[in-house]
């Protein structure tokens, strides 16, 4: 989106009518690990004082506990044919809840699925792909499911679903159960809309517009902007805005049973503690709010179109990123994804009226654990390019503590506390908000030690290879505690890697070495500029609570738990990152990056 849109994007929202309403103890017992300590550079916020208090377009309002529970035996599969679909592993032996529950009906998951039509945006992103294939996977008598796609038209949309979608090889059971008929099956299933969701009515067009909201029963909203050190205005725009528009959109439904928010366990900010499955309210900040002023959303949407309007053009890009981590961390956010998402949240809570509102906010996503096959992602995830920067050599240290629990949870275990949750509360269809945490800190945590362990022992076992088609040989990782030891410490071995350390020689070529030193140093600043976004997380003191999530299960009949399976008790971490998601981002991230 350039300036000019995002400004006038911004300005139309103010303009519209908007409402106004404990950790577990955990003993590691590594000693090779090396660490290394310093005093860290404390971080410098931006202040907001100097920009001018945006009047001109301030809105106007109408007046309208954690269980501690021994991880089970289940192992994550061992059959690493990436394409097989069917169901192996490990059962773990019944319990008591499991044969009270066979006497149960459960929560009528396929009954709920069954004939319902859907409206999912963000629908080519990763998740939601995931959740688009088991839906057709488990319930093919499902209704309609009508995809926003970004597009130019209704022609590019319909390619953008073929070639992204129906083409994924993420959608290879399907494939194979339906062989010749396929393509005519997903075609009858799902339905493109040519639309754009940062804007009024979605852009969607008349005839579109009212057969959705005829028609559809369930809204999931999987769009969102992701990038942590975004700039304000795509990050308020993506993050924040364009879920109140889409609310505002779902109440023109006439048969809307659930909207369903996709969000992150993150906007919890940085606060330590087991951090609860709670909905925002307006205005909660993550802070002492008696040593600061109450957050204000419309006071920040202003805030920008006012930046964007009186900066100077060349100064916009930076000036926007800089302020945008400047206000998350006023606030007690960790950077510009956090907050914005926080603030949508409130958006929807604000606005919700009647409307029966859903929230997941899964952690960080990671490739498929059993379904529709092992190890399937897309993109380079939050963890994984410290995987394959290690993997690679050009990363034998980093910033982070290392018994830091990294919250990681499988994208096909996500798409089941969607489905499961989806049922439960649009059978109910009660105007009510419902906050469910897809994460693994408090049922089976795994630390930053862990990983780089199951990675160094993959890699050592299968090491990659570099340009030359030699082997990559990898070493322990080193940990540092500070920015700046860190820093320090990846600028001295880059050069020495390089042999620029090295004394120059007679017949050394000037221009030649300073191509070489220009390379090190965009590498250095880019470890570095890795490390610096990871910080918050790599230090990260909070557990997330999943006693909903809990509740749900159990609520599950079995078959219902089978089919849906959301238990991260069930998930054995190295098994996983040794022989699912490791081998993943080799088949699906490094190929398809080298392909293309």
């Amino acid at each position: 989106m350039d300036v000019n849109r995002m400004s006038s994007f911004l300005l139309g929202f103010a303009s519209a009518t908007l409402p106004c309403k404990s950790s577990m103890m955990i003993a590691s017992t590594r000693t090779a690990t090396r660490a290394h300590s310093n005093q860290g550079a404390s971080n410098t916020f931006l202040s907001s004082k100097g920009f001018r208090e945006p009047f001109l377009h301030l809105l106007r309002f109408p007046q309208n506990n954690v269980r501690d529970i021994a991880p089970s035996q289940n192992m994550a599969i061992k059959d690493m044919d990436n394409r097989n679909c069917r169901d192996v592993g490990v059962a773990a032996p019944p319990t008591i809840m499991d044969m009270a529950r066979e006497w149960r009906d459960g929560v009528g998951i396929i009954d709920f699925l069954e004939r319902r039509n859907f409206l999912i945006t963000g629908a080519t992103g990763f998740l939601a792909k995931v959740l688009i294939e088991k839906i057709l996977r488990v319930a093919p008598n499902v209704g309609k499911i009508f995809l926003l796609i970004k597009a130019k038209d209704e022609q590019a949309a319909m390619q953008r679903v073929k070639n992204e979608i129906i083409g994924c090889e993420l959608f290879i059971c399907l494939q194979q159960k339906y062989g010749e008929e396929y393509t005519s099956f997903m075609l009858s299933k799902l339905v493109p809309v040519k639309g754009d969701i940062q804007e009024s009515n979605m852009g969607i067009g008349n005839d579109s517009f009212r057969q959705i909201t005829q028609e559809v029963d369930v809204i999931v909203n999987s769009a969102a902007n992701t990038t942590l050190d975004e700039r304000y205005d795509a990050a308020l725009a993506a993050n924040t805005i364009a879920p109140s528009w889409l609310l505002r959109f779902a109440k023109n439904c006439k048969k809307l049973s659930l909207f369903l928010h996709l969000s992150t366990t993150y906007v919890n900010g940085e606060r330590p503690g087991i951090l609860m499955e709670k909905a925002f309210e307006m205005g909660e900040s993550r802070i002492d709010s008696s040593t600061q002023s109450k957050l204000d959303v419309h006071h920040e949407i202003s805030l920008v179109s006012d930046l964007i309007e009186t900066l100077p053009p060349n100064e916009v890009p930076q000036k926007l990123k800089e302020i945008g981590l400047a206000r998350a961390r006023m606030y007690g956010w960790q950077n510009v994804y956090e907050m914005t998402k926080a603030m949508g949240e409130m958006m929807i809570n604000a606005d919700r009226g009647r409307v029966p509102v859903v929230i997941v906010r899964p952690s960080v996503i990671e490739s498929t654990f059993r379904e529709p096959f092992p190890g399937w992602i897309q993109g380079n995830r939050m963890v994984d390019p410290l995987i394959l920067s290690y993997g690679k050599g050009r990363l034998p240290c980093f910033l982070v503590d290392p018994d830091t629990v990294l919250d990681v949870v499988p994208a096909d275990l996500v798409a089941n506390v969607i489905i499961a949750a989806m049922a439960k509360h649009g059978i109910a269809a009660s105007p009510s908000i419902d906050v469910y945490h897809a994460a693994s800190s408090t049922v089976n945590p795994v630390m930053a030690c862990d990983i780089f362990d199951y990675s160094r022992d993959y890699f050592a076992a299968s090491p990659l290879t570099d340009d030359q088609g030699d082997e990559i040989q990898i070493t322990d990782v080193e940990y540092f505690s500070s920015i700046d030891s860190f820093s320090s410490y990846i600028q001295k071995y880059i050069l020495e890697k390089s042999g620029l350390s090295k004394e120059i020689g007679p017949n050394s070529n000037p221009k030649q070495r300073s191509r070489l030193e220009a390379r090190c140093k965009r590498m250095a600043e880019s470890i570095i500029h890795l490390a610096k976004l990871y910080e918050p997380y790599a230090f990260y003191r909070a557990r997330f609570d999943s006693w909903n999530t809990r509740k749900l299960m159990e609520q599950m009949s079995t078959k219902e738990g089978n089919k849906f399976p959301i238990d991260l008790r069930s998930i054995n971490w190295e098994d996983y990152f040794a022989n699912v998601h490791i081998p993943g981002l080799k088949r699906h991230v490094i190929k398809k990056a080298s392909s293309s």
